[in-house]
């Protein structure tokens, strides 16, 4: 486009000479030929007047033709240096992107590793499962519907195809975090059992994993729960007053104090 310009207006000069050198030639006759008429006279001036417009308009047009030219190539630079600018900001943000191409490849390649990681955790978080059942079957049966319960979710959450390995790591975690915590706390709750073949309410007093004891609600009677047989067994009256305070020391109803119960022997299988 700024070639074209340059040629066009080298044309517009050539024309401005050669109405210069007509002009020069009109005087040169007007001045060697006396002999002419006046009518001859006014059209030579008549030409002259129209010759110096011509060469005044042109020059204001090529002033013009400066002046847009000047502000063509100004803006032209500008325009130069912004695409200099974008580009260095293209080849910026394509550096960028490859680290972020880099980076993402590094988490697709940990993302597998876990994956792999997690899939092999299957046969260990179903055994673990299993192996959580038989603790809670096999242990003292305190907050039996709670714990069911809780056995009961973990199997849904284990069993369902949808649910993620981590998902299911984390419920058998939780679980078995719960049943530690019974191992080193006292808790006190009412509930209906059954003492000799006949169900009552009584009070019922776990201390760890160690012993499950029962009060009846009159305060007169009081039993433990026996392993082997499965059953309550009937404690000696005398353990009442005891097993009283001990109830009330675990709904933090008394400060602490000793109280002695008959937790009986551990024996290591």
């Amino acid at each position: 486009m700024l070639a074209n310009f340059k040629q066009f207006n080298r044309q517009k000069r050539t024309k401005a000479k050669q109405a210069g050198t007509l002009l020069l030639l009109s005087l040169a006759v007007g001045l060697s030929g006396p002999d002419l008429t006046w009518s001859e006279t006014s059209s030579l001036d008549e030409t002259v007047r129209q010759d110096f417009s011509m060469a005044h308009t042109t020059q204001h047009r090529e002033e013009a033709w400066d002046k847009e030219r000047i502000a063509l190539e100004a803006k032209i630079s500008r325009l130069t240096s912004t695409r200099e600018k974008m580009q260095e900001t293209v080849d910026g943000l394509l550096w960028v992107n490859g680290r972020k191409e880099k980076a993402s490849a590094g988490l697709r390649e940990e993302i597998s590793k876990a994956t792999n990681l997690t899939e092999g955790l299957s046969p260990v978080i179903a055994e673990e499962a299993q192996r959580a059942r038989e603790v809670v079957n096999k242990s003292l049966p305190f907050l039996k519907k709670e714990r069911t319960q809780r056995l009961a979710a973990l199997d849904q959450w284990t069993q369902a195809p949808a649910t993620k390995q981590a998902e299911k790591l984390e419920r058998l975690l939780e679980l078995l975090t719960i049943e530690t915590q019974y191992g080193h706390t006292s808790e006190a709750w009412q509930e209906e059992i059954e003492v000799d073949g006949a169900p009552i309410t009584a009070e019922l007093l776990t201390v760890g994993r160690l012993a499950l004891f029962y009060l009846t609600l009159d305060e007169k009677s009081c039993g433990a729960f026996n392993p082997k047989t499965k059953a309550f067994e009937a404690l000696p009256n005398n353990s009442a007053t005891h097993l009283k305070k001990a109830i009330a020391l675990a709904r933090r109803e008394r400060s602490a104090e000793l109280v002695s119960l008959p937790i009986g022997r551990i024996v290591v299988p």
